[in-house]
């Protein structure tokens, strides 16, 4: 019998020893990611933005971890449930048949309570949620990357359409310049232009290159691939549309660190009330059991409240990039008919080519303004939208992607 004891009073304490390190344990999973077989065959691969992120999805490493951990948690309730009839069966046991041991009353006490059997199931609602945070955040940081590449995509058609506005005029100042209309320092301008306009286009092209290589990594793609993106259009919703204190709301309800308060508060109540029943009052022991639940018990109402703040942050965000993108429309519609008028003014002998050349050049900067401010528009909506979830680690992960 007492051997029998000694082996149950060993489990709980095992249990109790590694309990904390299965937590932050992080095992790799030799698994490869499966792409299809257009991409093996070495054949053009076209991405929705539902592709990327599946792809995304699957060849992320963290999201392996996180099922590891779940499954770990599923395990270390198995050993909590089988802790606490040991924990049971050894305090009711006669002292005679404890006689000679030393058992750790204090981890029989927080086993008998449900501390590691609580503990794990808390802790596996947490790493849901943090799998959750973790899709959003793989989401999030394709999303950006299938925008940049797009971002590029269009630098690249208005670059090509101002190359071709400057060859135009260029060809219309050497016909002047011909029949003695125009100078030569108009033909040099028209010359600069046009090689500032094949820069301006050489350098969007490696943009494009460079943008398309970081998707083909995130997506666990041959670097070599060929894609071809085809979603093109991005959407515009108001911000009058959204309802901020709907999003409050939601976030209270669903955003991880309130959940993990919430969970650290009932854990440390059980762990507080073993100590205060294991130790005397006035030793250290005691003291620091009701300082952490003290502790604990202040930080749910924090973790609202930093909640509330982050989701407001958000909603300030979009409607300031909500303001710019509706600034820069005004500006492209200025460019638009600054550019106009400067031909008709050029075309009568009232401006110089330069001037038609500033403004064409002026055009083309505010329509790929224009198109990186509706994708950070887009990408701040997307913050917004997944707020409810997306908690401050998600936040740190996804900072460049706004």
């Amino acid at each position: 019998m007492k051997r029998k004891i000694s082996l149950l009073l060993a489990t709980v304490l095992v249990f109790s020893t590694v309990g904390n390190a299965a937590f932050a344990e992080d095992v790799p999973k030799d698994t490869e990611t499966t792409v299809t077989e257009s991409v093996k065959e070495g054949k053009v691969q076209e991405l929705s933005i539902a592709d990327a992120v599946k792809l995304a999805t699957e060849s992320d490493r963290g999201m392996w971890k996180i099922d590891d951990q779940i499954k770990k948690m599923r395990d270390m309730r198995r050993q909590g449930s089988s802790a606490k009839e040991m924990a049971v069966y050894v305090m009711e046991a006669p002292l005679a048949e404890t006689a000679g041991m030393a058992p750790d009353y204090l981890d029989l006490i927080l086993a008998k309570n449900n501390y590691y059997t609580k503990t794990a199931d808390l802790k596996s609602k947490e790493i849901e949620k943090q799998r959750g945070m973790l899709l959003i955040g793989i989401e999030i940081e394709t999303k950006k990357m299938y925008y940049d590449v797009l971002v590029a995509e269009k630098a690249i058609e208005i670059n090509q359409a101002k190359l071709s506005k400057a060859e135009e005029q260029l060809r219309v100042v050497n016909l002047k310049f011909s029949n003695g209309s125009a100078t030569k320092a108009e033909v040099l301008n028209g010359e600069m232009a046009v090689q500032q306009a094949k820069t301006d286009l050489d350098s969007a092209t490696d943009d494009l290159n460079i943008a398309k290589l970081d998707l083909l990594n995130k997506l666990d793609l041959p670097l070599d691939t060929k894609i071809v993106l085809t979603e093109k259009e991005l959407t515009y919703i108001p911000t009058s549309k959204i309802d901020l204190d709907a999003a409050i709301e939601k976030a209270k309800t669903d955003r991880p660190e309130i959940l993990t308060a919430e969970n650290d508060l009932e854990i440390q109540k059980i762990e507080t009330h073993a100590y205060k029943a294991y130790y005397t009052s006035n030793l250290r022991q005691y003291k620091w059991a009701e300082e952490k639940l003290t502790d604990a018990e202040l930080n749910v109402p924090q973790s609202y409240k930093d909640v509330e703040l982050d989701v407001r942050n958000k909603y300030l965000n979009l409607v300031k990039a909500e303001r710019a993108l509706t600034n820069m429309d005004k500006t492209v519609e200025l460019a638009k008919e600054a550019a106009r008028i400067n031909k008709l003014l050029y075309e009568n002998g009232m401006v110089t080519s330069l001037d038609v050349l500033n403004a064409d050049t002026d055009l083309a900067q505010a329509e790929i303004g224009k198109y990186q401010l509706l994708v950070a528009y887009n990408m701040s909506k997307l913050m917004f939208d997944n707020s409810n979830i997306m908690g401050v680690a998600g936040n740190a992960a996804a900072a460049d992607a706004e």
